[in-house]
């Protein structure tokens, strides 16, 4: 029982990357902390954790064991909730999503879900590179498909369509454009660094390509809408990045009976975690308020939950 622990107080360093963080979490002292993670080192042998007095950093070891003592950990607190299926779901997750989704829609239904799990603490990353799930020790990663990698298990959480935009500001000075081929007179904000690149189009007559070359070439989201906003060009992006703005008058939507494409969100995570309670919990809680893209269509999450897997 020591050592499962001490198991428990590493793992919530390493996921905090602090000792005050974690032992502030379990209600111990941080010197009991320190004292738990020291003993689980002397037991393996091997440094787990690299010290300074600025932050707390996992040594290669460490990364190891921090996933393995992670599964034991969640495949004890399963063993608990089999036979008390009303229990409160307890422990940490390391969640992983796209910056403006998590910009956007994540913050809400995360605050939602921890106000109904007050035992579990949750880790999240913003970021747009396509992480390794499983060799960097995340529980869920919220990601665009289509869905790869073996060993993951997928989860479809709601669809997503692009739209084109442009500020009012910027319409009243340039124009505002009738047709796709209309954009090869404007100032585009595109998100790549390539000398060019090409919107496709789907309408009345068939599919369209055109050419857009824009001043503004700008990877984050977040700041390609901020210079939208402020007049800088015609941006192409996802609807629910710029829905609050639309509907505010900040942002105008274009073209609208042509349809730029559409892709599909998921929740992917390691298959041999996928039926812990926690991740099952989650993973519910998204699909229930995420489902037809978050427009008020409601499935109930156990329906929702075998009936959106794909394994991969």
């Amino acid at each position: 029982m020591d050592r499962l622990t001490s198991m428990t107080v590493f793992a919530k360093v390493a996921t905090a990357r602090s000792f005050s963080g974690a032992a502030r979490e379990l209600g111990i002292s941080q010197a009991t902390a320190s004292k738990h993670v020291q003993t689980l080192e002397d037991w393996l042998g091997t440094r787990l954790l690299h010290r300074t007095t600025r932050r707390v950093s996992l040594t290669d070891a460490g990364e190891s064991f921090f996933v393995q003592c992670s599964r034991i950990l969640e495949d004890l607190e399963a063993a608990r909730y089999s036979v008390r299926p009303q229990a409160p779901i307890r422990g940490s997750m390391r969640i992983v999503a796209p910056i403006a989704f998590g910009s956007t829609r994540l913050g809400s239904l995360l605050a939602d879900f921890l106000r109904q799990h007050s035992e579990l603490s949750l880790s999240v990353e913003l970021s747009n590179r396509w992480v390794d799930v499983i060799e960097e020790g995340y529980d869920l990663a919220i990601r665009m498909g289509p869905i790869v990698g073996e060993g993951l298990v997928a989860f479809r959480l709601m669809p997503v369509n692009y739209v084109l935009c442009a500020a009012p500001g910027y319409l009243a000075r340039h124009g505002t454009p009738t047709s796709p081929a209309d954009l090869a007179r404007h100032l585009c904000i595109v998100g790549t660094r390539a000398p060019g690149t090409v919107w496709r189009f789907t309408g009345p007559d068939g599919e369209t390509e055109v050419a857009i070359f824009g001043r503004l070439q700008v990877t984050n989201p977040m700041l390609r809408r901020a210079a939208a906003r402020a007049g800088a060009g015609v941006m192409r992006c996802t609807d629910y990045l710029v829905e609050d703005d639309i509907a505010a008058g900040r942002l105008v939507r274009l073209l609208e009976q042509y349809s730029l494409g559409s892709e599909v969100l998921y929740a992917v995570c390691p298959a041999d975690r996928a039926t812990t309670p926690k991740i099952r919990s989650l993973v519910s809680h998204l699909t229930l308020h995420l489902a037809d893209g978050g427009t008020g269509g409601r499935k109930s999450a156990a329906s929702s939950w075998p009936d959106s897997q794909l394994a991969c």
